[in-house]
């Protein structure tokens, strides 16, 4: 693997990009639009777990349009460390009730009142954006937890399953996010 170097974060405070991000929070609550503003050292965390943990999906985002970027930082963080959740216990269970507190933590996340957890504030930013659809983080937390029990797919369609609802479910929230309107 190799090292991209220290570079400067898009959401530090003094950057142009963090600058750009809080005025268009402001225009967005001025708006009357629900609001929960994320804090630098919260979207800072979930940049560094992205470049730290998915390098391409850190690179696309730095691609992205700023407006963009804080969303999609969060719900890739959110992704990571979903995932990781079956492989940081070796009791089903401890894992089945980490699961349970993601799912109550992102619907405290979409209602704008997240725990104190950086990717859980992340997360109630980005929903503060608008359009964040709660169906797609359930799937994926359904697809994680059902994973704790399965070593492997039983054929390829459960594996297509798996996909959809992990993989599929990331894609639709980014797309939600950008802007991109569902058909």
């Amino acid at each position: 693997r190799r090292q991209l170097g220290r570079q400067r974060h898009p959401f530090r405070r003094e950057s142009s990009t963090c600058k750009t991000l809080c005025r268009l929070l402001e225009t967005m609550l001025a708006r009357g639009r629900r609001g929960y503003q994320t804090s630098a050292k919260a979207l800072n965390y979930c940049v560094e777990l992205v470049q730290e943990r998915d390098v391409e999906r850190y690179l696309c985002n730095l691609s992205a349009p700023a407006a963009v970027r804080p969303a999609l930082f969060a719900l890739h963080a959110f992704n990571l460390e979903t995932a990781r959740v079956r492989s940081s216990t070796r009791e089903p269970q401890i894992a089945r009730m980490r699961f349970v507190w993601w799912r109550s933590t992102v619907t405290a996340a979409l209602r704008g009142e997240p725990p104190d957890n950086p990717v859980a504030q992340a997360l109630a930013g980005a929903a503060a954006g608008g359009g964040l659809t709660g169906r797609f983080f359930h799937q994926m937390l359904e697809a994680r937890e059902d994973d704790v029990d399965t070593t492997q797919p039983a054929d390829r369609a459960e594996l297509l399953r798996y996909c959809e609802r992990t993989a599929g479910s990331l894609l639709h929230l980014s797309l939600e996010a950008s802007g991109v309107a569902a058909d």
